[in-house]
C-alpha cells in the first residue's frame, strides 16, 4: 500500500484564487461538525450563569438603558424612537464587533488542536461567528419591550432585518479573515483592533442614526465621506426594519456598501487560505 494512501497534508496550502471555493467547500463539508461546535459553545458560554441563556436579550437591554439615560435625559435628544434606535445600534454592533475579534483570534486560541492534527481551521473562524450570530437573532427579543411601550408594531420592511445582519456577518468575518494570519506572527494586530472596535463605535451609526447626521449635514457636504464606513447602510437597515420606516438612501450608497461587504469577504476568505498553513510555525 503507498504511504500516502489514508494520510492528509496535516498543513495543506490553497492556491490564491481557489481560496474561497476551498474555504466554503470544508464548511459545506463539515456542516455537521461545525453545527456541534456552535451547539457547545452555546452551551459553555452560559453553563454557569443562573440566567442563562436570558443574558443574551438582558445584556443589550441593560447597555441600551445606560445610553438612554446619557443620551437622552442628560442630553435632551427629542426623538421618541431614540431609545428603540440605540438598543438595535447596540446589538448590531456588538455582533459585529464580538465577530471580528472572534475570527481575528481563531487561529491563535486553536494553535494546540492546529500543532497536533489536521483540523480544518476554516470551521476554527466559522464556529465562533455562527455562534455569535445566533446569540445576536435571540438579543433581538430585548426590543420587544420598547417596542411595546413605543407602540411600534412589525410591518412590511421586516425583510431588511436579515439583509442588514447579513451584512454585516460577511464585514466581520472577512476582515478577521484577513488579518487572522498575520494576528499569529504579531499579537499587536489584536491590540489593534480592540481599539478600532472601540473608536468604531462613535464613528459608526451606533448612538446616532443616519436621519440625524442628514439633519446635521443639510447641505450633504460631507455625506459621501460618512458613507465610506460600510456600516452605516447595515445598521440602518436592522432599525427600519423595525420601526417600519422608509430607508432614505442613495442607491449608489446601498449598492457600496453591499459589494464592500462581500468583497472583504471573498479577499478574507483568500488571504486565509493562502496564509493560514505557512503561519503555523509562529503558533
Amino acid at each position: 500500500m503507498s504511504e500516502d494512501v489514508g494520510l492528509r497534508e496535516q498543513h495543506p496550502v490553497s492556491p490564491t484564487l481557489a481560496g474561497p471555493f476551498h474555504f466554503l467547500a470544508a464548511i459545506r463539508e463539515n456542516w455537521y461538525l461545525t453545527v456541534n461546535l456552535v451547539r457547545r459553545d452555546l452551551r459553555a458560554k452560559y453553563r454557569r450563569a443562573v440566567i442563562g441563556y436570558g443574558w443574551t436579550w438582558l445584556e443589550p437591554l441593560l447597555l441600551a438603558a445606560v445610553y438612554y439615560v446619557l443620551f437622552t435625559i442628560i442630553a435632551g435628544t427629542p426623538d421618541p424612537l431614540y431609545p428603540l434606535h440605540v438598543l438595535l445600534g447596540i446589538i448590531v454592533w456588538g455582533h459585529f464587533s464580538k465577530s471580528l475579534q472572534a475570527t481575528l483570534a481563531c487561529l491563535q486560541k486553536s494553535r494546540n488542536l492546529i500543532k497536533q492534527v489536521y483540523f480544518p481551521r476554516e470551521i476554527l473562524a466559522t464556529t465562533p461567528v455562527l455562534t455569535q450570530l445566533w446569540i445576536t437573532i435571540v438579543s433581538f427579543l430585548s426590543v420587544l419591550p420598547i417596542m411595546l411601550y413605543l407602540e411600534v408594531s412589525l410591518s412590511q420592511m421586516i425583510w431588511m432585518l436579515p439583509i442588514g445582519l447579513l451584512m454585516t456577518t460577511l464585514l466581520a468575518m472577512g476582515i478577521g479573515l484577513m488579518m487572522a494570519p498575520l494576528n499569529v506572527i504579531s499579537e499587536d494586530v489584536g491590540h489593534l483592533f480592540r481599539f478600532i472596535v472601540r473608536a468604531g463605535f462613535f464613528v459608526s451609526p451606533v448612538m446616532w442614526t443616519y436621519e440625524m447626521f442628514l439633519e446635521r449635514d443639510p447641505t450633504g457636504q460631507w455625506l459621501d465621506i460618512v458613507m465610506l464606513n460600510p456600516m452605516v447602510v447595515p445598521l440602518t437597515l436592522v432599525r427600519h426594519s423595525i420601526d417600519g420606516a422608509a430607508v432614505d438612501i442613495a442607491s449608489n450608497h446601498i449598492l457600496y456598501s453591499i459589494g464592500f461587504s462581500v468583497a472583504v469577504f471573498l479577499i478574507g476568505m483568500t488571504v486565509f487560505k493562502r496564509w493560514e498553513s505557512k503561519v503555523v510555525k509562529y503558533l
